[in-house]
């Protein structure tokens, strides 16, 4: 199979799974009564009560066929329009992409962080037995035991410095104002330490595969510069090693992200999901479930195209 047509048929297949996820969850909303109506007639009198509903029935789609409703709920999340949470009284854009943006801050310079910390101390690890070795070896495992809960209370504890109390977000003031920027450091520290252990370990794994080669062997008996034989070790490793970074990274996504801004108070995506799900806002529940679903597939498509084009021969299997 060709580079192109191995690509056309991962599309495919990404672009398929997402409208399964999209149709099946249209059908679950179907089948489940909807709560948000009761919401909106609460305290209401009678007569008031049947024109809210009436309004929200029309606003909903409700009194048109089921093709038609799936149409327009097809076209709403195309145009990603998630509706409206009646729980907080806002549009779910509106929640959702002020958290998102602030979740990046912090998630995009700690993945790049641990992807690099990553890479670099699994060949130091794989590469050197001295002591650049040990120690990048001793931080993959102690990095990678310790949770990232308590990971996050020390470093907000210790970014407090002389203050005595732990590092807050402050919702009062924007992300680069009094304290935040500090939260965020501490964010981006707790992300890259436990996501690069993680990494390094599965880094110095498959180098060292790659480094026990005879070819690598000769390298080293003709005195190849380090740099050449890194070089040489790195693109044979960087197949398998894309597959598994892009593993740890969608953990991270699923589960570090609620960990770390549960601990240090961050009103980003985890928070703002957590929050949804205490009060039962349906509305946003929904809507960050799709995101993170679809998250995970579109990766898992960036992650083999990635992957083909660092090695053009996994795509003819």
């Amino acid at each position: 199979m060709s580079r192109r047509a191995f690509l056309v048929r991962r599309i495919g297949w990404a672009v398929f799974v997402a409208w399964v996820v999209i149709t099946g969850m249209f059908l679950a909303l179907v089948a489940a009564p909807d709560h948000n109506l009761s919401i909106l007639q609460y305290g209401l009198p009678a007569d008031e009560a049947r024109r809210v509903a009436e309004q929200y029935r029309e606003r909903m789609h409700y009194d048109e066929p089921l093709l038609r409703r799936y149409a327009h709920w097809m076209w709403e999340l195309g145009t990603f329009q998630f509706g409206r949470s009646y729980v907080q009284g806002r549009p779910v854009n509106a929640i959702l992409a002020p958290a998102l943006r602030l979740t990046l801050l912090y998630l995009v310079p700690g993945v790049a962080l641990a992807s690099l910390a990553g890479v670099l101390g699994g060949l130091a690890a794989s590469l050197w037995r001295g002591t650049v070795g040990r120690v990048a070896s001793a931080f993959g495992h102690l990095g990678a035991a310790f949770p990232a809960f308590l990971l996050a209370e020390a470093l907000a504890l210790l970014a407090a410095g002389e203050a005595g109390a732990i590092a807050r977000w402050n919702p009062d003031v924007g992300a680069f104002a009094g304290s935040n920027p500090t939260v965020l450091a501490v964010a981006v520290g707790v992300v890259a330490t436990t996501l690069g252990a993680t990494l390094l370990q599965y880094a110095a794994a498959e180098t060292d595969s790659v480094a026990g080669t005879p070819f690598v062997k000769r390298l080293r008996a003709n005195g190849a510069p380090p740099r050449r034989i890194a070089a040489h070790v790195l693109r044979n490793a960087a197949p398998p090693l894309v597959a598994l970074f892009s593993i740890r990274v969608l953990a991270v996504l699923l589960l570090g992200v609620y960990l770390v801004e549960a601990a240090l108070g961050i009103p980003g995506f985890g928070e703002v999901t957590l929050t949804a799900i205490r009060d039962r806002d349906i509305a946003v529940v929904l809507a960050a479930t799709l995101i993170t679903t679809l998250l995970g597939v579109f990766g898992t498509l960036v992650e083999d195209v990635v992957t083909v084009t660092i090695d053009p021969r996994s795509g003819s299997e």
